[in-house]
Order: C-alpha cells, then sequence, then structure tokens
C-alpha cells in the first residue's frame, strides 16, 4: 500500500512539473515566433546584398566572447559593438566575408589579366616572346623591367634636357624670370628640392605618406624631370603626398605618364589644386586625359566678360568640369568623337550650365556628333543658336531621346545650326563666323612637346 502511494506521489509531482514545463516552452515558443530571425548562412550567401537591410531590421544575440581579451589585430573601437549596441551574428557576418573575399579574388584576377595585357602590349617588337604566357615569364618580366627603368629614364632626362634649353633661351612667358641663366635656374630647382626634403623629414606623417606606398620605387627613373619641376612642386608636395601616394595606389595610374605631366606641368600647374581635390576620379584616366590636354585645357581658362546672375568668371572655371565628372568615365570613351568640337563648344559654356543641360545631352553624344568632325562643325560651333531655339526641348521628358531615335537626325542638327536665325541669340555678331581649316582635326589630340613651356 505504501508503494502505490509512492508511485502516485511521484508521477502527480512529474504531471505538476512537467505543465509547468509545456507551459513555459509553450511561451518560449510564442517569444520567439514573434520576433524576426537573424538571417541565415545560406541567406547571406546567397542575397549579399539584401543581408544588409535584413541585418539593418534585426535584432540579434550579442557576440559571445569574453571583452577582456580585446579585439582583433586591425580592428578599433568603432569596428566592434559596444555595451549598449547588439552584434549580429558571427555566422552571417562570416558568411558576408566570404562573399566580399570571393569578390575582391575575381577583381584581383581581372587586374593581374589586365596588367599582363599591358606587359604583353608593352613589350618591345624586337621580343621574340610571341604569347602572352611568355610574357609574363620571369626571364621576360625583369627585361621588360629593365627595359622600362632605361626608357623612363631617359624620357626624364628629355624633359630636363629640353627644360634647360627653353631657360636658356628664355623661350616661353615662364622663362623670362631666369634671363638665360641655367646657373640662376639651377640654384633655384636646388634650394626648393632642399627645403621639400627638409619638410617631409621634420613631418613624420608625409615621411610615413611616402615610405609606405609601394608605388614609391617607381619614381626613382623620373628624378631628372621631377628635378626639372621641383619650384612648381613644392607648394603642392603635402597634397601630393596625401592624396597620391599614401597606398591610395593612384602613383600606378598616374607614373607611366608623368615625363608627359611634367612637360606640360607649366599649363597643369594652375589647375593642380583642383585635379588632386578630384584625384579619385581623375587618376584612373591620366594617359587619355593627357592626350586631349590642349582641348581641356581652354575649359578651364578664364573668360573676362564671362558672367551669370552677377557671379564672376570663377564660377565657370570648373563649373563645367564639375557637371561632366559624374560622366567622366562615358565622355574619356568618346574624346575621339567629341575632341575636336571642344574649342568650338568652349564660348557656349554657359549656356551649357544652365538647367543641367550637360546631363541631359550625355547620352545622346554618340548621335549628336554621328557624322564625325568634318560634316558636323555647325552644330558645334553654332550650338548658342540651337540652345536658343530649341534649349526647352531638353527639358520635355523623352524628347530628346524620341528625337535622336530618328535616322538622320544628326543632318537635321547641322542643317538647323547652320540655317536657323543668329541675330536674335547675338545681336550685332550675328554675321561672325568660325574660319576653319580643311586639314583641321588631322592633329588635334597629338601631344606637342614644343607646346610646353
Amino acid at each position: 500500500m505504501t508503494s502505490h502511494r509512492l508511485v502516485a506521489v511521484v508521477l502527480l509531482s512529474a504531471v505538476v512539473h512537467g505543465g509547468a514545463f509545456l507551459s513555459s516552452s509553450d511561451h518560449t515558443k510564442k517569444s520567439i515566433v514573434g520576433q524576426r530571425q537573424p538571417p541565415t548562412v545560406e541567406f547571406a550567401l546567397r542575397y549579399p546584398y539584401q543581408y544588409d537591410d535584413e541585418v539593418a531590421e534585426t535584432e540579434e544575440e550579442p557576440l559571445l566572447y569574453d571583452v577582456s581579451i580585446g579585439v582583433p589585430d586591425g580592428l578599433t573601437g568603432g569596428d566592434c559593438c559596444s555595451e549598449e549596441e547588439e552584434c549580429v551574428n558571427v555566422d552571417a557576418l562570416r558568411a558576408r566575408a566570404g562573399v566580399l573575399r570571393r569578390t575582391i579574388l575575381q577583381q584581383q584576377q581581372e587586374l593581374q589579366q589586365v596588367e599582363r595585357k599591358i606587359i604583353c602590349c608593352s613589350r618591345s617588337s624586337t621580343d621574340s616572346a610571341s604569347s602572352l604566357n611568355d610574357a609574363v615569364s620571369p626571364a621576360a618580366l625583369v627585361r621588360y623591367a629593365v627595359n622600362q627603368t632605361y626608357s623612363t629614364f631617359q624620357a626624364s632626362s628629355s624633359v630636363l634636357w629640353r627644360k634647360l634649353q627653353r631657360v636658356q633661351g628664355s623661350v616661353g612667358v615662364h622663362n623670362h624670370k631666369w634671363k638665360g641663366s641655367v646657373g640662376d635656374f639651377c640654384l633655384a630647382q636646388t634650394h626648393s628640392g632642399v627645403r621639400i626634403v627638409d619638410k617631409i623629414l621634420h613631418n613624420q606623417t608625409q615621411l610615413l605618406q611616402l615610405v609606405k606606398d609601394p608605388s614609391t620605387p617607381t619614381l626613382v627613373p623620373h628624378v631628372p624631370a621631377i628635378l626639372a619641376r621641383l619650384d612648381k612642386l613644392e607648394g603642392h608636395m603635402a597634397p601630393i603626398l596625401e592624396r597620391v601616394l599614401n597606398n591610395q595606389r593612384h602613383l600606378a595610374s598616374i607614373e607611366p605618364y608623368l615625363p608627359e605631366i611634367l612637360e606640360r606641368f607649366d599649363d597643369i600647374e594652375p589647375h593642380l589644386p583642383w585635379i588632386l581635390d578630384h584625384i579619385d576620379i581623375l587618376a584612373p584616366y591620366t594617359g587619355l586625359l593627357l592626350q586631349h590636354i590642349d582641348e581641356l585645357l581652354p575649359y578651364a581658362a578664364l573668360d573676362e566678360y564671362e558672367n551669370l546672375h552677377g557671379r564672376s568668371s570663377n564660377y565657370y572655371q570648373y563649373a563645367l568640369a564639375e557637371q561632366l565628372l559624374p560622366y567622366l568615365e562615358f565622355y574619356v570613351s568618346r574624346l575621339d568623337t567629341v575632341g575636336p568640337h571642344l574649342p568650338l563648344l568652349r564660348p557656349h559654356v554657359p549656356k551649357l550650365l544652365k538647367h543641367n543641360r550637360i546631363a541631359k545631352m550625355s547620352p545622346h553624344i554618340d548621335r549628336l556628333f554621328a557624322l564625325g568632325y568634318k560634316d558636323n562643325l555647325g552644330a558645334s560651333a553654332n550650338m548658342d543658336v540651337l540652345l536658343f531655339w530649341f534649349g526647352w526641348a531638353l527639358r520635355v521628358p523623352g524628347l530628346p531621346r524620341l528625337f535622336f531615335a530618328i535616322p538622320g537626325s544628326p543632318r537635321i542638327v547641322t542643317f538647323l545650326a547652320n540655317r536657323l536665325p543668329k541675330r536674335f541669340v547675338r545681336g550685332y555678331c550675328s554675321g561672325i563666323s568660325c574660319t576653319v581649316d580643311g586639314d583641321y582635326g588631322v592633329q588635334w589630340n597629338k601631344l606637342s612637346k614644343e607646346g610646353a613651356r
């Protein structure tokens, strides 16, 4: 009898505790269901971009590690979760990191392929290696590096030699101050070089920016050309070290064209502050932009008569460039088409800047200049007339796209530009027209060393 009572008590106790456990589990289940669960690893791998949005809306459990251990190397306090913040799922973070590594690896492989093609295309025609694999063999790489260094040093020395000749002959407005004295010029460059080195050695930040950039050794063959421009470079060393060097990876894009840059540095230097401010965008296109420097420089020159709503001409100096920056890649790839038209379009910059017309015309540039520079110069020379009569059409959504979809639309534009009345636009100057030589455009994009100062 006693044993039966004992069994009954045990069963009753189990029922009571089991009900309490079930009720608590049910409550826990409801609370879990009511909350949005963190993304799984599979979700992060399959939808890496949606994962960021999911994490922003999800409350996660904090990371389980002892904060006294510290954080991994390279992480700052801002990279880790504070005590008040809740961290995201570690597994999801690792999954996202894997996706990023895979993307970076693909980009690195593409970069290696492009660099191999650069080496292959830069080889001397006398090189016996003909295939791409031969071009990147260790022996070929060493041979390429030696030849490249020698040719770079030659080009750099030529820049210095031509500069000394211009100083001796007082050729160019920037060389008149030396009065033909090469000795005074060399002494001034020496003083500038000493001041530059002294500032760098006494500024640990600048010294670190110079040392930690892996591309700094590539500047050694350019020393002769750099020596020719030390007086001009002195005032820009701090931003150059910070934005071009400093492990910013821009020097690799700029270094192959450094002799040409230093050759034309008298023309480039006044605009260097603006260039350095936008170096992240401009650096990859250094070579293509440098080929068209003579056509692009007039757009940075000031016209004393330009004025808009009381603003000085400084407003125009880089206003067009600022509007073109978002479309830089688009225009750089089409400079062979647009280039011959740039000098003719320069007087019409004030009208092109109004109502964001640059952005609205950019998608149709290929069609607008489809006839080439010989048959379509009228549209460029009379752009102010076209904008006066049809500028409103650019503000109608879809109308420019519809017009340029019509076959023969470039010829229609040229016809209207040459035939529309000009007196309403130019007043007493309506009879003025541009005279273009028959060979215009043949040598327009050839970088001329004679143009250097």
